[in-house]
């Protein structure tokens, strides 16, 4: 098995075309990686490390966050989230770039109610998240992410 780790925006380690059956991440880089995992989930890698931060939206639930990190977690303010209803933010992050991959779920909540989330709008340095009631949520919600 390996990790693979983003420091500063780069490779700790070069990723190289290898066999699976040694536990190594076929691939030449952190894209085909993923690219390639996205089309066949059982072929590559047992897990990814990624540096990995938090951050307390203030404000409403329509305040934008920043966090520099390739993953982590965003705590958003308690608000009510209606079924069928929506609220966006913005999540500023400088390893965000207009052709990043952004996987993004919601990883807790205090309230009863079902949540999806949705990224949009990747542009470099930012991107929109947005929290959409499935059944009507009232409290914070953690909305963890990984950006490839």
């Amino acid at each position: 098995m390996k990790d693979l780790i983003l420091k500063n925006g780069t490779y700790v380690e070069t990723i190289t075309t290898k066999n699976t059956q040694n536990n190594a991440i076929p691939g030449a880089s952190l894209e085909k990686f993923v690219v390639n995992l996205l089309k066949n989930p059982t072929c590559c890698a047992k897990f990814v490390s990624l540096s990995k931060g938090v951050v307390t939206q203030s404000g409403s639930i329509t305040t934008a966050v920043t966090l520099n990190q390739p993953a982590g977690d965003i705590v958003t303010v308690s608000a009510t989230i209606a079924a069928g209803a929506a609220s966006s933010f913005t999540l500023n992050n400088t390893f965000i770039k207009a052709t990043s991959i952004i996987l993004a779920t919601v990883n807790d909540t205090t309230g009863s109610g079902v949540l999806a989330v949705q990224v949009d709008n990747i542009v470099n340095g930012s991107c929109i998240i947005t929290l959409g009631g499935v059944v009507a949520n009232t409290g914070v919600v953690t909305v963890a992410f990984a950006i490839f």
